[in-house]
C-alpha cells in the first residue's frame, strides 16, 4: 500500500478492460499506453504470455485517469478472463493484424455480450507486421462479420502497433471520446466490491483488489464478506496506486483490512456494505444458449461465472425439457456454493468437457422458492422480470408467508439499504398490501385469507361438534395458519374480535353467538358425570372409573371434554379431576386457613379435608397455578392479600 496523503476523489471512474485471442498484444498494448507491464507473474514474464488478470490505468487528454484490466486470451484461461470482464465500462476487443479473427476473438466477444457490455472499439494491433492491404481489407470484413449485430458493430476499428507506437495517439483520443457516452456506475447505494485479487504485504498485512461495482468506500468503514457473513474493517484504501480519502463506484480499487487473514478470503467473494447483500444458493433467471452451443437439457449441470465467482450449477428449465441453440427461456439456477448475486446482475455458463462458453444471462430474483415447472411459474418469473422496486418488496414480503420479514432481512435479498425497503414497505401499508405488526412485514392478501380461514373452521367445528364451546387458540392457529408468526395470528384474532365476528370464551375461540347444544341423553350424562365426582367429594374417582360405570364410548369422552372446557370440571393435575363446586369450596377452606394462622401446608389440607396426601398436594399446586398461593419451602402462604 502507499504511503501518500489520502486525497479526495469524488468525478466519476471508469474501468477500460481488453478481450481478444492469445498473443495477440493485449499486454503489450496496455503497457505500450500506460508505460505499465500487467504481465506481474514471473511465469508470465517467463512465458511471455498472460496468465490471470493484470492491471495498469491510463490519463486521458480530458483529465480522466481511468484502470485497465488485462485478460489471458487461452482458452483454457477463460475463467480468468470472465472476472476481469464483468466489472468493465468500456473493452478494446485486440485482433492482431497478422492473424485476424481467431476462436478466442470470437469467444471473448460473445462473453462480452452475455455480460451485457455495451461500449468498446476493435484495435487491429500489430499493424506493422502487415504490407498486404489486401490482406488488411480481408481482415476488416471479417471483423465487421463478427461484429454485426453486437454493441461492436460499428465501432471504431483502430490500427495500431504496440511495437512502434503507430496509432496510440489516436488510439487514445477514441477512447477518452467513447468515455463520454459511458453512464457512470451508481455510487450512491450499498457498496459492492467483488474481489478478483487477494494477497498479503509486509507491514500492512491483508490486502484485496477488485473493481467496485456500486456504492462509495472510506478508511475506517466496517464492511460485509460475502458468502459468510464476516465483518472487515477497512484500514487503507487506494486507486491506481495512490491512497484515497474515499473511492466511488467504477473504480479499481486495493483495500488493506483489518481483522481478517489472507486465508480466510479468495476471488469469488464479495466485500458490501453490512446488511446489503446475501448468499444465493438460487436463482430466478432469463438465460440463452448461443446459436453455437448444442442443446441444453433440463437440469444440465454446468459452470456458472458471475462477477469473479464460479460454482457449478443446476440448470432448471421451466417451461421446455431442453433449450436449443440461439433460444432465450425463463429457469432458475441452484448453485452448488453460495454467491452473491443480485437482481440484474449478468452471468456466463459454461461447459467445462469439452471446454466451451454455452451461453448465460441475467438474475431475476435472488433466493426464490423452488418453482413447481409450468406456465405458472414463467408467469411469475416474467412478472418480475419488469417489476418496479415496490413490486419486488411486496414479492419478497409475499415470499415469506405467514412468518414474515423485516426490512433488514429484506434488505440483502433485494440488495437495498434498510432505509430504502422500510420507505417502500411503509408505502404498500398505507395502500393496504402489507400489514406492519410491530416492525414484522406481511402481506395483505395472506393476513386476509387467514382471516377468512378462521371463520371457516370455527363453523365447521360448531357443525361437527355442536356441544363445545369453541376451538382452543393453538388447534385453530396451527389449522389457520400453519408455519405463521404467533403476532400476525394474534393481530388477527384481535382484528376479528374487535369486528364481533368471533367471540372467546375460557379462552377457546367460537364464531359470534355460538353457544354449545347438546341432545337430552347428552344434558343426562353431563348431569351423571358432575353428580358421580361431587359424590367423591375430596377423594374423586378417575374419569376413567366414572366412564366405566357410566357406559363409556365417545359420548362420554365427548361430555367430560366439554364439561372441562366450560369450567364445570377442573383438572388440577394430570388425570385427577374434581368438579368445579368442590375446587371452589378447598379455595375458601385454604384462603380461611391461611388468614388465620398465616400459613397452610399439604399435611393440614390434608387432615381437613379427609383425603390422601395424593389430592391435597395435586389442590395446593393447582392454586399455585392460578397464584392463588405461593409456596415458601414446606408452606403456602396467599399470593396476594385476599380483598375485603
Amino acid at each position: 500500500m502507499s504511503p501518500q496523503e489520502p486525497a479526495a476523489t469524488s468525478s466519476p471512474a471508469y474501468v477500460l478492460g481488453t478481450a481478444g485471442h492469445i498473443d495477440h498484444g493485449k499486454s503489450a498494448l496496455v503497457k505500450a499506453l500506460t508505460g505499465i507491464d500487467p504481465d506481474r507473474l514471473e511465469e508470465e514474464k517467463r512465458r511471455g504470455m498472460t496468465i490471470d488478470l493484470g492491471f495498469a490505468h491510463l490519463d486521458l487528454p480530458s483529465g480522466r485517469r481511468v484502470g485497465i484490466v488485462d485478460v489471458p486470451g487461452h482458452e483454457r484461461l477463460i475463467k480468468n478472463m470472465l472476472a476481469g470482464a464483468a466489472g468493465v465500462d468500456l473493452v478494446l476487443l485486440v485482433v492482431a493484424a497478422d492473424e485476424g479473427v481467431m476462436p478466442q476473438t470470437r469467444e471473448h466477444l460473445d462473453i462480452l455480450r452475455l455480460l451485457d457490455v455495451r461500449r468498446g472499439l476493435v484495435v487491429l494491433n500489430k499493424i506493422d507486421l502487415v504490407d498486404d492491404p489486401g490482406w488488411l481489407l480481408l481482415v476488416e470484413e471479417d471483423l465487421s462479420r463478427l461484429t454485426a449485430g453486437s454493441f461492436l458493430e460499428g465501432a471504431p476499428v483502430v490500427p495500431v502497433s504496440a511495437r512502434t507506437g503507430q496509432g496510440l495517439e489516436r488510439l487514445v483520443g477514441e477512447i477518452d471520446r467513447l468515455l463520454d457516452t459511458v453512464a457512470a456506475r451508481p455510487a450512491d447505494g450499498p457498496a459492492r466490491l467483488p474481489i478478483d485479487r487477494v494477497f498479503t504485504m509486509p507491514g500492512f498485512g491483508t490486502v484485496v483488489t477488485g473493481t467496485l461495482w456500486s456504492g462509495r468506500i472510506r478508511p475506517g468503514e466496517t464492511l460485509e464478506v460475502l458468502p459468510g457473513g464476516m465483518a472487515v474493517r477497512v484500514r487503507h484504501v487506494e486507486r491506481h496506486g495512490q491512497r484515497v480519502a474515499e473511492v466511488v463506484a467504477g473504480s479499481r480499487v486495493a483495500l488493506n483490512l483489518a481483522g481478517v487473514e489472507r486465508e480466510a478470503l479468495e476471488r469469488g467473494m464479495v466485500l458490501a456494505t453490512p446488511g446489503t447483500l446475501t448468499a444465493a444458493v438460487q436463482l430466478d433467471v432469463r438465460v440463452r444458449n448461443l446459436p453455437t452451443a448444442p442443446p441444453l437439457p433440463h437440469l444440465t449441470r454446468l459452470r456458472l461465472y458471475l462477477g469473479t465467482a464460479e460454482t457449478f450449477c443446476r440448470l432448471a428449465l421451466l417451461d421446455r425439457d431442453r433449450m436449443g441453440p440461439g433460444e432465450e427461456a425463463l429457469a432458475q439456477v441452484r448453485l452448488e456454493r453460495p454467491i452473491a448475486a443480485v437482481r440484474g446482475d449478468r452471468f456466463v455458463l459454461r461447459r467445462t468437457s469439452p471446454l466451451a462458453t454455452l451461453g448465460g444471462g441475467e438474475v431475476i430474483t435472488v433466493n426464490p422458492p423452488r418453482r413447481r415447472r409450468g406456465a405458472q411459474a414463467v408467469a411469475e418469473v416474467a412478472a418480475l422480470a419488469s417489476a418496479d422496486l415496490d413490486t419486488l418488496v411486496h414479492a419478497a414480503i409475499s415470499g415469506r408467508g405467514l412468518a414474515g420479514a423485516a426490512t433488514e432481512e429484506l434488505a440483502p435479498v433485494l440488495a437495498q439499504r434498510p432505509e430504502a425497503v422500510a420507505e417502500v414497505a411503509a408505502r404498500l401499508a398505507d395502500q393496504g398490501k402489507v400489514v406492519r405488526i410491530r416492525e414484522r412485514l406481511f402481506d395483505g392478501a395472506a393476513a386476509e385469507r387467514v382471516a377468512g380461514r378462521v371463520q371457516e373452521l370455527l363453523a365447521e367445528a360448531h357443525q361437527q361438534m355442536p356441544w363445545r364451546l369453541g376451538v382452543p387458540r393453538e388447534e385453530l392457529k396451527t389449522k389457520a395458519a400453519p408455519g405463521a408468526d404467533d403476532r400476525l395470528f394474534a393481530a388477527i384474532l384481535e382484528r376479528l374480535l374487535a369486528a364481533g365476528t368471533v367471540g372467546t370464551t375460557r379462552g377457546l375461540i367460537h364464531l359470534r353467538g355460538h353457544r354449545p347444544e347438546f341432545t337430552p341423553a347428552e344434558e343426562d350424562l353431563r348431569r351423571a358425570i358432575v353428580d358421580a365426582l361431587k359424590e367423591g367429594r375430596f377423594s374423586p374417582p378417575p374419569l376413567e372409573e366414572v366412564g366405566a360405570r357410566l357406559g363409556g364410548g365417545p359420548a362420554f369422552s365427548r361430555m367430560a371434554q366439554a364439561l372441562l372446557e366450560e369450567g364445570a370440571l377442573v383438572e388440577v393435575a394430570p388425570g385427577i379431576v374434581f368438579a368445579a363446586d368442590v375446587v371452589e369450596e378447598v379455595a375458601r377452606r385454604v384462603v380461611a386457613q391461611v388468614e388465620a394462622t398465616g400459613e397452610v401446608t399439604v399435611a393440614q389440607l390434608r387432615d381437613a379435608l379427609g383425603t390422601s396426601r395424593k389430592f391435597a398436594l395435586a389442590l395446593l399446586e393447582y392454586f399455585d397455578s392460578i397464584r392463588l398461593t405461593r409456596r415458601l419451602g414446606d408452606r403456602r402462604v396467599l399470593a396476594a392479600p385476599a380483598p375485603r
